[in-house]
């Protein structure tokens, strides 16, 4: 988008055709009044230089990285940014003694192994409405913008996937991180 750039004289001659008609405005080039114009219209030239940057920088940063955006998408991209990472925290029976934060499991956890899958990237997460139980979560009706990322705290940084997700979202989208566990909280990185 390229836009017209002005001369300080075109911006000082606009700014005196403003003015109401009579002799107490008529001014000649060089004078004062013409020298006050002139002065306000150089700011203006300048401003209007850098528009141009601005509005390059603006579409830049709203063009679209990609075609499209699917949810199969940014489960891909959550995944790739945590790939490689394990388990670290060990699995225990539940026991008398045991704390909160703990993975408890049944007497057989040693022996069982299974995936867990420590990403969870939900959309669609729709507002209250006729049908909805008790314990949902009462969402407004932006909620269809809203990416819901559940993650394992004790495993996963949510940092990692923050950076992923930010650099493929759309602009409009709006990300909403929660630890699975509930141990370590709802996690609200401000939106850039």
């Amino acid at each position: 988008m390229e836009i017209v750039v002005h001369s300080p004289r075109q911006f000082a001659d606009g700014i005196k055709g403003l003015l109401p008609q009579g002799a107490a405005w008529d001014w000649p080039e060089g004078g004062f009044g013409d020298a006050l114009f002139l002065d306000t219209a150089q700011e203006l030239a300048r401003v209007e230089a850098e528009t141009q940057k601005v509005l390059d920088t603006a579409i830049e940063l709203h063009r679209p990285k990609n075609s499209s955006w699917h949810i199969s998408q940014y489960r891909r991209v959550a995944n790739e940014a945590i790939s490689g990472v394990t388990e670290t925290m060990p699995r225990r029976a539940f026991v008398v003694g045991s704390t909160v934060g703990q993975r408890l499991w049944s007497q057989a956890a040693p022996d069982l192994t299974f995936p867990v899958d420590l990403v969870q990237v939900d959309h669609l997460v729709g507002p209250f409405r006729v049908g909805s139980h008790v314990g949902e979560r009462l969402w407004g009706t932006r909620s269809r913008y809203v990416l819901r990322v559940r993650y394992y705290r004790s495993v996963v940084d949510p940092l990692l996937l923050w950076e992923a997700l930010m650099d493929f979202k759309q602009a409009h989208v709006f990300l909403w991180f929660e630890d699975i566990t509930g141990i370590g909280g709802e996690v609200n990185y401000a939106q850039n």
